[in-house]
């Protein structure tokens, strides 16, 4: 079946790793890759490689989108070409998030790819990635550092911290299971016994859930005590060496817990790995 990828990009170096990255990802795959630039949007084309002419006066924000696309297509007719591989442009006048949700929600986007500058995801200190993963719905974000690169490996895995408290749905998961298959890695469902206790009945229901979801993938469950989301998290990827974080993004779930400020600024935790973030579907 063939995947739909939406890669924003404001023609920076890490919106130019995280297309690289998306074509070495889906490389036995079937897929369309949307480009989008999003120009009037504030800050996102600050750091847009020169594109005016000797001459050129004041360019219009739709010229200059327009030329970074073809710039951008024209550096991948330099690349080895992928039969299984198609490219679409969009240039989109208006808001980021709006230019994301509403082209993820017309062709159908199967994830979306961020690039981040730097060696971390900067979630919660990039404006721009805060809005998108924060406020785009219905669609999963997969975020890869810049000077991340991926070498294939037979112990990969990706770690997946989760409270268990409430049901996932098959479809919410999909993106885990397609990001497993096609890197080869292990999901390590993680959960964090901040209060000491024994599952109750209900997140055991949520675990055999959980596995049964998961089926298809090698995975294993793994519990960790006496120690808060955050740091629990950050610890076991570092004991580990984990090559990825999935997370599941509810309002007021495990995500915002780990991303809150206060967890942010109490261990600086800023994954330097890829981070999926899957969204609560309806």
């Amino acid at each position: 079946m063939e995947k739909k990828i939406l890669i924003p990009t404001n023609f920076s170096k890490h919106s130019w790793n995280a297309l690289i990255f998306s074509m070495n990802l889906y490389k036995k795959y079937a897929c369309t890759f949307y480009l989008i630039n999003v120009y009037h949007s504030q800050g996102f084309l600050s750091e847009a490689i020169p594109l005016s002419k000797n001459g050129d006066t004041n360019p219009s924000g739709k010229e200059l989108s327009e030329k970074g696309l073809e710039r951008i297509m024209q550096g991948l007719s330099f690349r080895k070409e992928n039969p299984n591989h198609t490219f679409e442009t969009i240039s989109f006048q208006g808001s980021l998030v709006d230019g994301i949700q509403e082209n993820a929600d017309k062709f159908g986007v199967d994830l979306i790819i961020l690039g981040s500058r730097g060696d971390s995801v900067h979630i919660n200190t990039s404006e721009d990635i805060s809005k998108i993963t924060e406020d785009v719905e219905q669609c999963p974000v997969l975020v890869i550092p810049e000077v991340y690169e991926w070498r294939e490996q037979n112990n990969a895995e990706i770690v997946f911290p989760t409270n268990l408290r409430i049901p996932f749905k098959q479809k919410e998961l999909l993106a885990l299971i397609d990001f497993s298959r096609s890197m080869g890695a292990a999901v390590r469902i993680l959960y964090i016994n901040t209060e000491n206790k024994k599952l109750n009945k209900e997140q055991e229901e949520n675990r055999e859930d959980l596995k049964q979801h998961l089926k298809e993938v090698n995975h294993s469950f793994h519990i960790l005590t006496q120690t808060t989301p955050a740091t629990g998290v950050h610890l076991f990827i570092e004991s580990r060496d984990s090559n990825f974080l999935a997370l599941y993004q509810r309002k007021q779930g495990f995500f915002s817990r780990l991303f809150s400020k206060s967890a942010v600024s109490e261990i600086a935790f800023d994954p330097k790995l890829p981070v999926l973030i899957l969204k609560e579907v309806q």
